[in-house]
């Protein structure tokens, strides 16, 4: 009865007070407050019928849930709304020169999410699944097979990524994302009907292929499709769209596969690659000639010329490495092992890993004006590191859940604090190098440098699982956080550079502050 009288009551404002509707749909939030608003009034009137045939178990499951769907249902309303702006801007505005790139942009980010929600579906439970079709190898545990599709597909995105670079810039970004997505929707469906280990390897190899493909792609439509004085927003879209994406796929991906099964939701996964590839055809502009492109290139003497410098190299092996390495090792190998383990389902361990997602979002813009206001990046990175060190180190003192769960969060906050500070850290110690081989060409080692971290996260836990436990590995990828945190300030705080610092230079337009699902968002 109140629920219907909450829903009777919202129809006869609309019809009477029409204004106040509009009013209630001002701006984007509004929009989102306004049907969250309904649906807890909603849920709120069925509470006690539901509560008078369910046990209090089933009933606080439905209400995890139903929490997980209104965040994720109001941010791809939000995503909508953006979609829906831009295409209403460009019909309106008279200045075809900045509406033009913001409709392609936002056609851009609408591809992209999909594309990238697809690969994040299955983040709380790609381990499980592995489990599920492993077959005893000689010399090769369940434990260590359990990580190598996450290696792998770590491993084939940071070879792929330089040759994904090429045909962007040969075929044209457009092209590319269009075909990007092939790989991946058949990698997704194969996925979802593989029958073996090296099936599910195989099939993963092609989402490998398919993520480098349209994330190369992605950044390169922002290069060709924007003018520089816009080329920094056009890449926040991209970073948001990683982000948003990220957020969204844990929780509803595990919902899905406590509910259809894991194979069920790897077919959603396909069929939401397929609409990426609808909303790439759809959606964005024909290539623009001439467009901004990555002068580049990837070569043995520029990495071997980085790696003689000492400050670059440690922040290297003291931040970014080990920020990937907690990333893939801890949250995507360890966090659903250890928490179904524990006796979370893919739903709940889908809610736990959302927290990651839920803090970068709330932290990351104050870290990263408050980090460029003071010019204090290494600080900040510092402090990313000893927190989310310290903080997985919290197994020891509340082992379970309650342990894990603290665990995620601190990575979160760490991770806030390191995503944006490490890369403007690059160009801070690398001025000698950025002179000579072009701000791109250094983040392009550096990129590439760093996702080792990635490739090696998920196998070393394993073996560490393996041979010690679960609980070791956790507190082994603590400890390794810690002291990889106390040599980083070591070197960058109590030892800084006799120079006076310079302004930093300006991020390129190419480098996304976060790589979510080929690791961040999540490569």
């Amino acid at each position: 009865m109140v629920a219907a009288a909450v829903f009777l009551g919202v129809l006869l404002v609309s019809l009477l007070l029409p204004s106040a509707m509009r009013a209630a749909a001002a701006t984007p939030l509004r929009s989102l407050l306004l049907p969250a608003g309904a649906m807890l009034a909603f849920g709120a009137g069925l509470m006690p019928q539901l509560a008078a045939v369910l046990t209090p178990e089933a009933l606080y499951g439905i209400l995890q849930d139903g929490a997980a769907l209104l965040v994720v249902s109001s941010l791809v309303v939000f995503e909508a709304l953006l979609l829906l702006g831009a295409g209403s801007a460009r019909m309106r505005s008279p200045d075809a020169t900045t509406a033009e790139p913001r409709a392609a942009v936002a056609g851009m980010r609408a591809a992209l999410f999909l594309f990238m929600l697809a690969e994040e579906l299955s983040r709380s439970f790609l381990p499980l699944y592995a489990r599920e079709l492993y077959t005893p190898v000689p010399g090769l545990s369940e434990t260590l097979m359990m990580g190598l599709p996450i290696g792998l597909f770590m491993l084939l995105v940071a070879v792929f990524t330089p040759f994904a670079g090429a045909w962007a810039e040969r075929f044209g970004s457009r092209r590319t994302l269009l075909v990007g997505t092939l790989p991946a929707v058949a990698g997704f469906a194969g996925t979802a009907l593989a029958q073996s280990l090296p099936e599910l390897l195989m099939w993963r190899s092609a989402c490998a292929l398919g993520y480098a493909v349209m994330f190369i792609g992605a950044q390169g439509f922002i290069a060709r499709h924007t003018p520089p004085d816009q080329r920094a927003r056009g890449m926040a879209q991209f970073v948001a769209a990683v982000i948003v994406a990220g957020l969204c796929g844990a929780p509803i991906g595990g919902i899905l596969a406590d509910h259809l099964g894991y194979r069920a939701a790897f077919a959603a996964s396909a069929l939401l690659a397929l609409a990426a590839a609808l909303a790439a055809a759809l959606l964005l502009p024909a290539d623009r000639a001439g467009g901004a492109r990555d002068g580049g290139r990837f070569r043995l003497r520029d990495a071997a010329g980085l790696l003689a410098n000492r400050r670059f190299l440690a922040l290297l092996l003291f931040s970014s490495v080990p920020t990937k390495l907690m990333l893939t090792g801890y949250l995507f190998y360890l966090v659903p092992v250890s928490l179904h383990a524990a006796g979370e389902t893919p739903a709940g361990i889908g809610r736990m890993m959302m927290t990651y997602g839920l803090i970068i979002v709330v932290l990351g813009p104050w870290v990263s004006r408050m980090a460029d206001r003071g010019g204090r990046h290494s600080l900040f990175a510092g402090l990313g590191g000893l927190i989310g060190g310290a903080g997985t180190l919290a197994i020891l003192q509340a082992p379970g859940v309650p342990g894990i769960l603290a665990g995620i969060a601190a990575l979160g906050i760490a991770h806030a604090f390191n995503n944006a500070t490490q890369l403007a850290l690059v160009p801070e110690v690398c001025r000698t190098e950025c002179a000579r081989m072009g701000e791109t060409g250094v983040f392009a080692v550096y990129r590439l440098l760093e996702r080792g971290g990635s490739v090696i996260g998920p196998l070393l836990a394993a073996v560490i699982a393996d041979r010690f436990g679960l609980q070791a590995a956790l507190v082994a990828f603590g400890a390794l956080g810690m002291l990889c945190g106390a040599a980083f300030c070591a070197v960058f705080l109590l030892a800084p550079p006799r120079e006076a610092a310079q302004p930093r230079l300006a991020t390129p337009p190419l480098t996304p502050p976060i790589d979510h699902g080929g690791d961040d968002a999540h490569a």
